[in-house]
């Protein structure tokens, strides 16, 4: 049996990993993210730092340059309010590792500033009041609608006082429903390419493929993990 656990790709690849015969590792085209996930939680371990797995797209536009980062959209379907945080940390710290920009975090939901009220809501504000404890010099705002977070116009009309005025670059979904249906249709739609899931909170670089995954996008997400080194 261990033989057997030794000789599947994916963990003769991780095991490298831990032993740093290699710098990364990228897997999944074949086989589920879950499969990935938990070989990678019993090789690599989860950084004390993040306390949880959880992933980020990297969403790059086609038209432009611009990069916007969305989490989580492939791992925690019903995170808590701790978790939230924690998500947005290391999204915040991916995304300046990345593109070299100012992270400007956005805590989404469907209200903005008080505008409604419901438990869902509440999960989000109480997420944004750990953020602000716990790191208190990553710009963020919440809890924010969409397109007041991106929009400066809207965030003009619907938030005045708003502190990333429409310009937020790291997008945090309130559960897995809505990052994953998100990036799906900022890809669909908007002819954004998605590169991704990448894995946030372990000890060393491991990232996911899509199973839909095409060659460039194998591509891109090595170039990531290279950066990770």
């Amino acid at each position: 049996e261990i033989l057997n656990y030794l000789n599947n790709p994916i963990n003769k690849a991780l095991v490298a990993l831990s032993c740093n015969d290699v710098d990364g590792v990228i897997a999944g085209c074949t086989v589920p993210t879950s499969d990935i996930i938990r070989s990678a939680i019993r090789i690599v371990g989860v950084n004390k730092g993040s306390k949880w797995i959880s992933s980020i797209f990297v969403m790059q536009s086609s038209k432009n340059s611009k990069i916007l980062t969305y989490g989580d959209c492939a791992v925690i379907p019903e995170p808590s309010s701790e978790q939230l945080a924690y998500i947005a940390k290391d999204a915040a710290s991916f995304h300046e590792l990345l593109t070299k920009d100012k992270a400007k975090v956005a805590f989404l939901s469907f209200s903005t500033n008080g505008s409604a009220s419901h438990y869902r809501i509440d999960k989000v504000k109480e997420a944004v009041k750990i953020f602000s404890k716990k790191f208190p010099n990553i710009l963020h705002e919440g809890e924010i609608q969409f397109d007041a977070a991106i929009s400066p116009e809207v965030s003009k009309n619907k938030n005045k006082d708003s502190v990333l005025k429409g310009e937020a670059n790291v997008f945090i979904f309130p559960n897995l429903d809505a990052g994953n249906i998100s990036y799906k249709i900022t890809s669909q739609l908007a002819g954004y390419n998605a590169w991704g899931p990448l894995l946030q909170g372990l000890n060393k670089p491991v990232h996911d493929l899509s199973r839909s995954c095409t060659v460039d996008e194998i591509v891109n997400i090595a170039a990531i993990t290279a950066l990770q080194k």
